[in-house]
């Protein structure tokens, strides 16, 4: 990304900021600069933060946001870096933070734990957000956010995922699009919404789920013709009959890899439906819980050969990292406010300096600005200025945590 798109993007970023905008786009220059930052106040503490550190609680508790324009403003420049004629590739999730002492919060609810068993219990007290992320075409460390939401506990992940794909819709204009999504959006809801919507979808499926073949046939002699056709089930190997295509693959190892492809089956919920499922069975898996030999993916048509599955939705991991840049660099887990609406300000905040790839972020060690400078060079409040130089622009070096703020901002 050249410096006078990071500029147009940073000035229709700032005017997404309905209410609070100066302290929250300060915010945002503050988490991307700081990566020595682990609380709000410290984040305050920032050459790029220009006020004291009650502002920063004041712009969560009181910053509004145009969530509308903002998702434009960042769908838009991610999609202008990539080649046109490629599909574009999302992945759909949810994720948690756990929220176990704050009796006063709002709207939490009964969330999952990770890295079982290694915590006592399973289950505990937090806020879900949903997300929707760009895949990159290798694997990576690191994807950009198109969407992030809060699942209230009234709704379920599946149905606030729907929300996003629909909204997300206008902006991909008439680009093909794949949505990447885990077994919990491996329900007849969530397909028919990507059917509906003209999504093409690559989801993971429970090995228990059930699904039918067509047109059914008269066991007695009286009574209706039956709906369904005979049983497709992934752990019954009896009901699988011959896949209508197969490919032998080759891991990096030699290890063999066999995808198999059964079209024409549908699920009872939904029967107007019609949808393929795929086998991908690994030589080299160890047959564990986390490493299956056999993993079965649903698609709603032929569009995806079978020999890229296995890599493609291999791409979906690189999401896990983002989760954890959230969360850990973006200090999702570290701030303790008291709203769910609050973190979803953060978050929000935070989204506008986690777009386009650019050098000098929080991914590393290194201080080097690309969000704002000091003197005559450009502010997030003046928008980009003509006789500023693009190299001191996006690659000014501050200090991470200045002992006086005397300093002056071309405002």
């Amino acid at each position: 990304m050249n410096h006078i798109t990071l500029k147009q993007m940073r000035y229709e970023t700032y005017r997404c900021f309905e209410r609070g905008g100066d302290a929250l786009f300060n915010l945002a220059d503050a988490l991307l600069c700081e990566s020595q930052a682990q609380s709000l106040p410290q984040l305050s503490l920032s050459a790029f933060f220009e006020r004291k550190w009650p502002s920063v609680y004041q712009a969560l508790e009181d910053g509004r946001i145009r969530v509308k324009q903002l998702r434009r403003v960042l769908v838009s420049t991610l999609l202008a870096q990539r080649p046109g004629d490629l599909p574009v590739w999302i992945a759909v999730d949810a994720t948690n933070i756990e929220r176990r002492d704050a009796q006063t919060s709002k709207d939490r609810g009964y969330i999952h734990l990770p890295n079982l068993p290694f915590v006592e219990k399973p289950l505990s007290v937090g806020w879900q957000f949903s997300k929707v992320v760009l895949l990159p075409e290798a694997a990576s460390s690191w994807v950009p956010p198109l969407d992030i939401q809060r699942i209230p506990t009234k709704q379920t992940p599946v149905e606030v995922a729907i929300g996003q794909l629909r909204a997300l819709k206008p902006l991909f204009e008439n680009l093909e699009v794949i949505v990447v999504a885990d077994r919990g959006y491996g329900t007849p809801e969530f397909l028919q919404a990507c059917y509906e919507l003209g999504y093409k979808c690559l989801i993971r499926l429970k090995s228990d789920r059930k699904l039918y073949r067509q047109g059914g046939l008269r066991v007695h002699p009286r009574g209706p013709i039956p709906k369904d056709g005979p049983l497709f089930q992934g752990k019954r190997k009896e009901t699988h009959g011959e896949p209508e295509l197969r490919v032998s693959l080759q891991e990096a190892s030699g290890r063999k890899v066999e995808v198999r492809r059964y079209s024409h089956l549908h699920f009872q919920e939904a029967r107007e439906l019609t949808v393929s499922i795929i086998e991908v069975e690994r030589e080299a898996a160890k047959g564990s819980k986390r490493d299956p030999k056999q993993s079965w993916f649903v698609t709603l048509d032929d569009a995806i050969p079978l020999e890229e599955i296995p890599s493609r939705y291999a791409l979906r991991f690189s999401e896990e990292h983002g989760i954890r840049f959230w969360k850990q660099d973006l200090l999702w887990t570290a701030v303790h406010v008291r709203t769910p609406e609050q973190v979803s300000t953060l978050e929000l905040a935070g989204r506008s300096c986690d777009g386009p790839v650019v050098p000098g972020t929080r991914f590393g060690t290194s201080h080097l600005s690309t969000v704002g400078t000091q003197g005559p060079s450009c502010h997030s409040r003046t928008g980009p200025s003509d006789d500023a130089s693009h190299t001191q622009a996006a690659w000014y070096t501050c200090p991470s945590v200045p002992t006086s703020r005397s300093f002056s901002w071309t405002v």
